[in-house]
Order: C-alpha cells, then sequence, then structure tokens
C-alpha cells in the first residue's frame, strides 16, 4: 500500500495512493482503491440508526481501512447532542472493526479532547484539514489525537510537527504534490523525505 494522501473525496489517478472518503457509500467499484466511511457531522439525521447499520456493513470490507469522516461541527448540522450521539456510537463500530477515525472538527475541539479522555478508545483517531497553531496542536497530540494537514494549514505548527505524526492530504481540492512540496518547503526537507514519513505513517496508522 502506497497511500500518501490521507484523506480525499476523488479517486487517485494511481489507485492505491490516497485514502478515498465514500461517507455512507456505495463502495466505487473501481479495484486497487481504498476508502474511509463514516456518517459526516452535516449528514446526521435525528435517527441516523439506520444510517450506522449501512456503515456497519461498509466496514466489513477489506478495502474499507478507517472509519470518517466524522465528528463535531459547531458552524453547520444537527444540535450537539445529536452530533455527540452519533460520534460516540461511530467510536463504537470504530473500536469494535479495529479500524482508525478520520475526524472533521470545526470549533469543537474540546469535546473531542473531552471524549477521548472519557471513552479512552485504543484505535488511533486523526482530525483532517487541521489549521491550528503548534500549542493547539499540541494539546491534541497529549491526548493521543493525530492531526493531517491540507493545502491551507498554519505553516509552524507543519514545521514543529514530529516525522513520525506527519499526515498530509488534499480533501479533494488540488495535487497531493503540491502539498508536499509545501511541506517539504516548510519543514526544509526534501520532497522524497516527506514522501517517506508520510508512507511509514500511513501504513502504521492503517496497519498495511
Amino acid at each position: 500500500m502506497n497511500i500518501i494522501d490521507i484523506h480525499t473525496h476523488v479517486l487517485p489517478e494511481k489507485p492505491g495512493t490516497a485514502l478515498v472518503c465514500i461517507g455512507c457509500g456505495p463502495i466505487p467499484l473501481d479495484p486497487g482503491h481504498y476508502f474511509s466511511a463514516g456518517l459526516h457531522p452535516w449528514d446526521v439525521t435525528e435517527g441516523f440508526d439506520s444510517q450506522l447499520d449501512a456503515l456497519e456493513k461498509l466496514l466489513a470490507n477489506p478495502r474499507v481501512l478507517a472509519v470518517g469522516e466524522c465528528g463535531f461541527d459547531a458552524l453547520k448540522g444537527p444540535s450537539h447532542d445529536t452530533q455527540e450521539a452519533a460520534f460516540i456510537r461511530q467510536v463504537e463500530i470504530s473500536e469494535h472493526y479495529g479500524k482508525p477515525m478520520i475526524l472533521h472538527v470545526v470549533r469543537d475541539f474540546d469535546s473531542v479532547i473531552r471524549l477521548r479522555k472519557q471513552l479512552k478508545p485504543k484505535q488511533q483517531w486523526l482530525i483532517h484539514g487541521f489549521r491550528g497553531g503548534p500549542e493547539q496542536m499540541n494539546q491534541l497530540y497529549a491526548q493521543g489525537i493525530l492531526v493531517s494537514f491540507g493545502q491551507k494549514h498554519n505553516s509552524e505548527s507543519l514545521k514543529a510537527v514530529p516525522a513520525d505524526r506527519l499526515y498530509l492530504e488534499t480533501d479533494g481540492n488540488g495535487s497531493v504534490q503540491d502539498v508536499i512540496q509545501k511541506a517539504a518547503q516548510s519543514r526544509n526537507e526534501s520532497p522524497e523525505t516527506i514522501v517517506r514519513h508520510i508512507l511509514r505513517n500511513n501504513n502504521i496508522l492503517l496497519e498495511r
């Protein structure tokens, strides 16, 4: 497995090089690709049980490697209580299937940290599209929560992240090679070194 883009919504030209988020399905028939599946906070309904039933069926597929994106959005979606109930169920599903979580978090990092402490999951959580500063990043790291960087990011955070915690993504926007180049410039490393970091980290995260 050669995943270098840990979160996108677009099938890459070269199969197997990205983790493609498909929501609650269906799984594309294109061979060789890998996916994450989850109930996005924008899409959570009051009666979300049927949505999660569909999610569990997807996670039984060996090409679905992670749960997500799921999480919290303070600006869009149903009530916080409904988002939290759906998120907790997905944490339980993640633990049951032994697959890490890809998180969407907008202005509600406190809930993620609180639930990480409360639920004590064994699976990794990775917040995609992280734009916060080094202090916030380190607060998340202290709770065992990982972050991924995309086209828009805090350059000081990207510079400070340890090599064994470096994750990059496109979120379906632009080229992953552009993100790699920006990371290389921010960290004063070669693009080849960046690729080695993210390949190793993605393989460990996804246990492939």
